[in-house]
């Protein structure tokens, strides 16, 4: 069948060639949010599920979190900004963290 060259009703519509970040249509990065909590400011970033194999101890709950789950990764934003201060919640943790006390893997 032919291909049609008509716009379709209900498409998204075109943007002006130039206009955007330039980025070859995706969106432009953000960096990770700052929340305080626990008396320091964190830096908060949510992460894709992947295929990397590892897991991670949810500071929140102390069951695992595999990387093939979709998770929240926080860190101190305040001196201790290596991979190794990095701790990686369960999204719904995270967003509970203030009700829940942290485990033993905290910071």
């Amino acid at each position: 069948m032919p291909r049609s060259n008509r716009p379709r009703r209900g498409g998204r519509p075109r943007r002006p060639a130039g206009a955007g970040s330039g980025g070859g249509g995706l969106p432009p990065r953000r960096g990770p949010e700052e929340v305080r909590y626990a008396g320091q400011v964190w830096a908060v970033r949510q992460v894709r599920p992947n295929d990397s194999g590892r897991s991670y101890r949810c500071p929140g709950c102390q069951q695992q979190v595999g990387a093939g789950v979709a998770h929240t990764v926080a860190w101190p934003v305040d001196g201790m900004q290596q991979a190794e201060n990095r701790r990686h919640w369960h999204t719904v943790c995270w967003s509970a963290r203030e009700r829940r006390r942290p485990g033993g893997s905290f910071a």
